[in-house]
């Protein structure tokens, strides 16, 4: 465009004024940096047009705007002004990149080239310009910054480059290695912010070749992966370019930690991919995190996905879409079925079923059908579910007619696409109500048919034995009709003529298993207690007593859940054969054990630890079985013993619980428990649940809470240098007193029932917490202690505190103090911190007003005098010698009588507390002199960094304990 020329002085002169009023204007509206970027550019080229020759008017324009833009490097994030200004200067970069595009363009036009010459284009796109002089001397400038000591100058030099990036054009070779060097060090910065912008701007300068593996590419799908921030990681999601050497890395994030990032990667980042891109696993795998996340704003955003773009991409042909799937082999393809037709179900509604589909019915069309006729079923729409399902005659001709072909297919790829499809059509069956009398024969008949195929799946002999149960017409004749079924198959096993033992063995071992998996789904189906009389007995006898008594592993395993399930229909059964399941846990190895701790469980949920126990023993030996196996190395028979644990203490089936629950909180906090996440979630949901189910346990978790909260301080002590130790000891205290506290379970209630219970008794148990705790610091190690005295300020101790428990307390404080137990300031201070509150709560104003004289007439405090008597005798057998002298006086004067013993030794414990030279300094320097107080406070501080330095190991990690250290 044509730009008028002023004089060299003119243009030069007004920079000053200018360019400052073009940052101005533009940190007044979030609108109009176009203009402004435009308004610039003139400006630039004017200055470039003065004095051509020694190029100062250029040099002016440029040293202009970095002074301007100087001035907002320090400012901090998220200033609008500041965000205005960085948009304005990457506005202005984009606007001086398009302009010499344009020129160029225009001149080869000129000179009668061809404007779509690409080549050309790169070429001529490589002339040194004004502006592109302007831009290298920009980032060298900000490139600068990236070292600077002040964290905002490189945030804001990173943003500025992140945003500029896209349109620098043809740089430096050298300047080119050397941005990418400099964000290759930013991507490592201690700040997150910064982090983010150097990772923007390191993903827009992949090359094509480097998208497929390249350094840039490396550093930043490491940063995706293993950086703490969730802003970095989303950040380079977004940014990374999509190729099939980072495409595996970008579908790891839909098992991200944060949700935002998971609920990014479908809205986003999966959107615009053709999913045929990807492989049948990878699609899976994205789909069962999505339909299955926990979070329920991701779980629409992968459904989303799938209804907006990935039907889009199969021209919105459900069928083909489908068949992307492997549906016959895939866990989560029903979910995500049911999902989709919840959120669009307009799909299922339009769907039409002819017949000569249902003749010709392929895998991923007999799942279509069974998903539709499931989600009406859900629905309860039975207009819709009439509309689509057959006559119950004509469902058992079609089973028929796939069986037969079944039968006859010798190719064994295809026969599991046919056993899919009569598994499908089995589960269609099950939601008909067998109107017809005669087509309830009919199928009845071909179910009877259909059990006794040899090679029929076991998931087809569960669906057969839900359609069996729904033609019953009831329980006993359901267990009627299947004990014949079990006969028949043990009747009709094919017999192998001229055959070698081993053939003899293995067909009767696979009769054997096909009966017990019958007599499983039998006995899962019934309710109805076992009496004598039962035809169950029969079957007991003949099938699974034998079965346990097999030499034959896999018989065993079904053998003891069939077994189970007996007992759990019958509890004089359930208390003659749990010593056998013991010996399963005890001696069994596999399956085998797995099973065996599973009906263990199971039969004490039903029935209780104590009416079991004496087959057993004592409860307590069954309770240390159960123990052991929360120490076994299979993280899946520990998940097991500690998810049944729980919910042998949630129903209350555990005489003496405290003991269990003590031990479940210590496994939970552990380390060695750290991987397994099947354990640590369950425990993660039982503890609240738990405590604030009702208050009788909530108690228990009051009654354990110290001890369990000493042991982690040992135990979570070891795994400090750990970085994957997980919880520290004061998050641990925390959390369990935060467990323990009965105003949140009584806000629980109230919430429930409108009205507001506050009660002092239940406090009292609460309050108990901290009595516990300071008489465990009087003999626990010191890291002990400091853990301890930390507990006690989290303790949300308040007016409803019963009075006595409030005087106990302070007793006790007032003996640590006078003892000097704590050598670290921090639990000095917390110390102090907590006597503070006590102070508040007993209505006392000093140490000095409280009158411990009229305590030792209270019954209640006698415990507490009595226990600090006894420290008092164990610390005398060491005690200096005016002690023994002193012992010596009182051994001359006449005895006492044995009423006024007691009383003789409560005061003796009064005298030792000696109150007022056991104030913290803290009371006391009120009498200190200013020089005298700062140079005790400098002698505390250097015994401070001392103890700090011979005991290390001593350091808490919880950051609480640091702020109460400043209070």
């Amino acid at each position: 465009m044509p730009v008028k020329k002023n004089t060299s002085p003119d243009v030069i002169a007004s920079l000053r004024s200018v360019v400052p009023g073009i940052f101005d204007a533009a940190q007044r509206s979030g609108t109009g940096h176009r203009k402004h970027a435009v308004a610039l550019y003139n400006l630039q080229l004017q200055c470039h047009d003065a004095d051509s020759e020694g190029l100062t008017g250029e040099d002016a324009f440029n040293k202009e705007f970095i002074r301007n833009l100087n001035k907002i490097l320090g400012i901090k994030k998220r200033e609008p002004s500041a965000e205005k200004v960085v948009k304005l200067v990457a506005t202005f970069v984009q606007v001086s990149y398009e302009k010499d595009v344009q020129t160029l363009a225009q001149s080869k036009v000129k000179a009668g080239a061809d404007a779509d010459d690409v080549f050309e284009d790169d070429e001529e796109l490589d002339v040194d310009t004004a502006s592109s002089r302007f831009v290298e001397l920009l980032i060298k400038y900000l490139l600068q910054g990236f070292q600077a000591k002040e964290k905002l100058t490189r945030l804001r030099c990173c943003q500025i480059v992140a945003m500029s990036v896209t349109s620098l054009g043809e740089i430096d070779e050298e300047l080119y290695f050397d941005l990418v060097k400099r964000l290759s060090e930013r991507i490592r910065d201690k700040e997150a912010g910064i982090r983010v912008h150097a990772a923007i701007a390191l993903s827009k300068l992949q090359s094509g070749e480097d998208s497929d593996g390249g350094e840039v590419t490396e550093a930043l799908l490491g940063l995706m992966q293993n950086d703490p921030s969730a802003e970095v990681r989303r950040a380079v999601l977004l940014n990374i370019a999509k190729s099939p050497g980072t495409l595996p890395y970008v579908l790891e994030r839909a098992r991200d930690v944060d949700a935002t990032n998971r609920k990014c990667l479908f809205l986003k980042v999966m959107p615009p991919i053709d999913y045929r891109l990807l492989s049948i696993e990878d699609r899976e795998r994205l789909l069962a995190a999505g339909v299955n996340d926990r979070d329920a704003n991701v779980k629409r955003a992968c459904v989303r996905m799938i209804g907006e773009s990935w039907l889009t991409f199969a021209n919105q042909n459900l069928l083909e879409l489908t068949s992307s799937l492997d549906v016959v082999d895939s866990p989560a393809a029903a979910r995500v079925m049911q999902a989709l037709f919840a959120a669009y179900p307009e799909i299922p509604e339009n769907l039409q079923f002819d017949a000569e589909l249902w003749e010709a019915l392929t895998p991923e069309m007999a799942f279509i059908i069974r998903s539709t006729l499931e989600f009406f079923s859900e629905r309860k729409d039975a207009d819709n579910v009439d509309k689509h399902l057959p006559e119950a005659m004509r469902l058992a001709r079609l089973l028929e007619t796939f069986g037969a072909k079944l039968e006859g297919e010798q190719d064994d790829e295809l026969r599991p696409d046919l056993e899919f499809v009569i598994h499908q059509l089995l589960l269609v069956a099950k939601m008909s109500d067998f109107p017809d009398e005669l087509g309830r024969r009919e199928m009845l008949t071909l179910m009877r048919k259909m059990v006794l195929v040899p090679e029929i799946p076991e998931n087809n002999i569960e669906a057969i034995a839900d359609i069996i149960r729904k033609l019953s017409i009831n329980e006993q004749d359901f267990i009627r009709i299947m004990i014949e079924v079990v006969s028949d198959v043990r009747e009709l096993a094919p017999t192998v003529t001229k055959a070698s033992p081993d053939d003899v063995r293995l067909e009767a071992l696979l009769v054997g298993i096909k009966s017990l998996i019958i007599i499983k789904y039998i006995l899962q189906r019934c309710f109805d207690p076992l009496s004598e009389g039962s035809s169950m007995y029969g079957l007991l006898t003949e099938c699974v007593v034998p079965a346990v008594q097999s030499s034959e592993t896999v018989l065993q395993e079904y053998g003891i859940e069939c077994l189970a399930l007996c007992c759990l229909l019958d509890k004089s059964l359930a208390v003659d054969n749990i010593i056998l399941f013991a010996q399963a846990v005890k001696q069994g190895s596999g399956e085998l054990h797995a099973k065996g701790l599973a009906a263990l469980l199971d039969i004490a949920f039903m029935y209780g630890i104590a009416d079991l126990a004496p087959s057993l023993g004592e409860p307590s030996d069954f309770v240390s079985l159960l123990y052991a196996e929360l120490e076994s190395e299979d993280e899946r028979i520990q998940a097991t013993a500690g998810e049944g644990i729980a919910k042998l203490l949630y129903a209350h089936r555990i005489p003496d619980p405290s003991d269990v629950l003590e031990e479940l909180l210590v496994l939970y906090y552990h380390t060695d428990t750290s991987g397994n996440d099947a354990l640590r979630q369950c425990l993660t949901y039982f503890f609240p649940a738990f405590s604030y189910m009702a208050h009788d346990n909530q108690a228990v978790m009051q009654q354990v809470a110290v001890r369990a909260v000493c042991r982690l301080a040992g135990v979570l002590k070891q795994q400090n240098s750990d970085a994957q130790s997980g919880a520290t000891h004061g998050q641990a205290a925390q959390q369990i007193v935060t467990w323990s506290d009965p105003r949140i379970l009584d806000a629980i209630a109230a919430m429930s029932s409108s009205s507001s219970v506050r009660s002092s008794v239940r406090m009292g148990t609460y309050s108990q917490i901290a009595v516990d705790a300071l008489k465990r610091i009087f003999s626990e190690s010191p890291p002990t202690r400091k853990v301890l005295v930390q507990m006690l300020n989290k303790l949300a101790l308040d007016e409803n505190t019963p009075h006595t428990q409030l005087q106990q307390m302070f007793v006790l404080v007032r003996t640590l103090a006078q003892q000097g137990l704590f050598s670290d300031m921090i639990s000095r201070n917390a110390l102090a911190k907590f006597e503070a509150l006590l102070l508040k709560l007993l209505e006392v104003e000093s140490v000095d007003d409280v009158n411990l004289e009229s305590w030792l007439e209270e019954p209640e405090m006698v415990p507490i005098f009595e226990f600090i008597s006894s420290l008092d005798e164990d610390d005398g057998a060491t005690s200096s010698a005016s002690d023994d002298n002193e012992d010596a006086e009182h051994s001359q004067s006449p005895p006492e009588s044995d009423q006024e013993a007691p009383e003789r030794s409560s005061r003796n414990v009064l005298t030792g507390l000696n109150v007022s030279s056991a104030i913290p300094i803290a009371t006391k320097t009120r009498t200190r002199s200013p020089l005298k107080r700062g140079r005790e406070q400098h002698i505390e501080e250097l015994n401070r960094e001392i103890d700090e330095l011979l005991d290390t190991d001593d350091e808490d990690d919880d950051p609480e304990s640091y702020l109460s250290a400043e209070d």
